[in-house]
């Protein structure tokens, strides 16, 4: 009884840590970025790429226009390059 109570703890604790943000929106990875973020307006998909490259904290980069289906998780590390007739639209974390 009291393995299978001390293996229930275990588990209840290795799944809370488990669903834990790796940091809280808002605070670091690509938030760290976001005053930047305007400047992009406007610049080429490579152009942008190049640029949110060499910005430390982000690891993921995805690219999209506007009707494009994508994923609603959370990520810090990630900006998504929002596009509009090949140009840079919008910049946005998550």
């Amino acid at each position: 009884m009291r393995a299978a109570l001390a293996l229930a703890v275990v588990l209840g604790t290795a799944a809370a840590a488990w669903a834990q943000p790796a940091s809280l929106p808002g605070t670091g990875g690509c938030a760290a970025h976001q005053a930047a973020f305007p400047a992009l307006a406007g610049l080429t998909e490579a152009e942008a790429v190049t640029a949110i490259e060499a910005m430390p904290g982000i690891r993921t980069l995805r690219v999209a226009g506007r009707a494009a289906p994508m994923t609603r998780d959370y990520r810090p590390e990630r900006a998504t390059l929002l596009l509009r007739d090949g140009r840079v639209e919008k910049v946005v974390c998550g």
